[in-house]
């Protein structure tokens, strides 16, 4: 198991690789600070993931903290190969990646502060589950973070029904692909027991199936579902199961990757009583009760020593310690900052907070105009008794401070705020002459998906943008990127669009390509590409 060249799936059918923000180092100092431990600085820190495939998710952060060391391990080596060749070429000399069984990882590696293992865990057999978390056990700083990903119940009985009945289907098959096509043909045939385009969602067993279907044709790819449905080991566990078996390896529950993830306030009133119930000692019950609440069937959960204290009883205050970024704008803009009016800021996925606090309303509505920008505390402040001065609307209350740090941490809860301990460098700014930085240039080149400096992946949506992205080295002025883009573009056409229109005109794409280039490139700014 030990050999680079042993035969392997995922050497036959590459899984895709993509950038995880809530797995960057950056998330998870942050949750370890705001439950009052102390980890390591993001900008000198040291990374291990366990199954990391081709370096997708490490390399942008070997690019984004050259001072940092990252050391990957998988058992194909077609995917570590191409991870490795992909390093070089960006000459990144903090990154290491091993072909290895991650069984072998031992005392030897040293230890790290961060150690990540996405979508591995439910898709290994038992004896790598457990060494997965003895190497967390033995590897880990004293404050260090272990994320590690995995299929949960309840909500995965419904997707094991529907796994169990697309693998019977396909037993006999060998080649994967095949597998896949006949694997969603079968849910395609099952659903013709329900004719009309609303028979399904009228019935209980059509509804799932429906579901899961379009889940599988839509978003997910191919390769996706060769390695996770019709993969041969695919075992969700109860969160409580999970637990167990991580604190007989010394390991205990700090937070989710996502910390919306862990608050009751969107419920009823007899459920928050309920809930708030448990002592935040028995936080893995009440964590096992929101998955019954959810019908969870997917956790990013953060682990860290036993011998490690988090503090459950936030302190809002600690947000005075970290960077703040909200992309929330008020569902009137500009928003009243009088006194006593009560505003609404609206943000992703739906979350949305209403306050009448001052300081509040103005620091949601300054923050959603600098957005992806993140600010430390006393630079929000600044701004923020600006904007209240200029209303005639600054208060003169001594605790207001303190209110606001409440506020912020309840916006985090609802996904409303993110916070950081750490922001990449980049500008929201057009220069005359903009500038994608190299990585993102690198990878447009290459016609794979785009990874922002917030650790986000971005798809250019026509081949005009991922030429765009090509040519922002810094050295052209925004009519020679016009004038290099239309060069670069005349011979590729017909120029497909966003909407599936084909523009064959040589004169329509100029006009097209300069009418467009300044909302481009400000969309390139407002995604974190664009540097000095």
């Amino acid at each position: 198991m030990l050999n680079d060249h042993t035969p392997n799936l995922y050497d036959e059918v590459p899984y895709p690789g993509y950038p995880f923000a809530q797995t960057h180092p950056d998330r998870l100092s942050t949750l370890a600070t705001i439950f009052g431990l102390r980890p390591a600085p993001v900008t000198r820190c040291r990374v291990l993931e366990l199954g990391c495939g081709d370096g997708a998710n490490l390399i942008p952060m070997a690019f984004s903290l050259p001072e940092s060391e990252f050391t990957g391990v998988d058992l194909a080596a077609q995917p570590v190969a191409a991870g490795r060749a992909r390093a070089a070429e960006l000459e990144l000399h903090n990154l290491e990646l091993r072909c290895l069984d991650l069984c072998a990882v031992d005392r030897s590696f040293g230890e790290f502060d961060y150690i990540i293992a996405h979508g591995v865990y439910s898709w290994v057999p038992p004896e790598v589950r457990e060494r997965m978390l003895a190497v967390c056990r033995e590897l880990l700083a004293p404050h260090g973070v272990a994320y590690i990903s995995y299929n949960a119940m309840p909500g995965c009985h419904l997707r094991q029904m529907v796994r169990e009945m697309m693998r019977f289907h396909v037993r006999e098959l060998s080649d994967p692909r095949e597998r896949v096509e006949q694997g969603l043909m079968l849910l395609r045939l099952l659903l013709q027991k329900f004719p009309g385009p609303q028979a399904a969602e009228r019935d209980m067993y059509g509804s799932l199936l429906k579901e899961q279907l379009e889940d599988m044709q839509g978003w997910r790819r191919r390769e996706t579902i060769c390695h996770d449905d019709l993969a041969e080991i695919n075992d969700p566990v109860y969160f409580h199961e999970f637990m167990a078996q991580a604190q007989r390896h010394g390991l205990q529950y700090l937070a989710e990757a996502n910390f919306f993830e862990m608050q009751d306030y969107i419920y009823p009133p007899p459920l928050r009583e309920f809930l708030r119930r448990f002592s935040p000692a028995q936080i893995v019950e009440k964590e096992q009760y929101l998955d019954f609440l959810k019908c969870r069937s997917f956790r990013q959960t953060l682990l860290c020593r036993s011998e490690a204290s988090p503090d459950r009883d936030l302190n809002p205050q600690r947000v005075r310690e970290l960077l703040i970024e909200s992309p929330a704008q008020p569902v009137t803009s500009p928003p009243d900052l009088r006194p006593g009016v009560v505003q609404e800021f609206r943000g992703p996925r739906g979350a949305k907070l209403q306050t009448d606090d001052p300081l509040a309303r103005a620091a949601l509505w300054h923050l959603g105009q600098v957005a992806p920008r993140a600010l430390r505390w006393s630079e929000l402040l600044t701004a923020v008794r600006e904007r209240l001065a200029a209303a005639g609307a600054l208060p003169e209350d001594d605790g207001a401070e303190e209110i606001l740090a409440e506020i912020l941490l309840a916006a985090f809860g609802a996904g409303l705020v993110q916070l950081h301990v750490w922001q990449p460098h980049f500008v929201t700014t057009v220069s005359a002459r903009p500038q994608a930085n190299r990585l993102a240039r690198w990878q447009a080149a290459r016609g794979e998906p785009v990874t922002s400096l917030l650790h986000q992946t971005i798809e250019p949506d026509d081949v005009l943008s991922r030429h765009l992205m090509q040519l922002l080295d810094g050295t052209r002025d925004h009519a020679r990127l016009c004038d290099d883009l239309v060069a670069a573009l005349s011979g590729k056409q017909p120029v497909t669009l966003p909407d599936g229109t084909e523009l064959s005109d040589p004169a329509a794409l100029r006009q097209l390509i300069a009418d467009g280039l300044a909302a481009n490139l400000q969309k390139c700014a407002q995604m974190a590409l664009l540097v000095e």
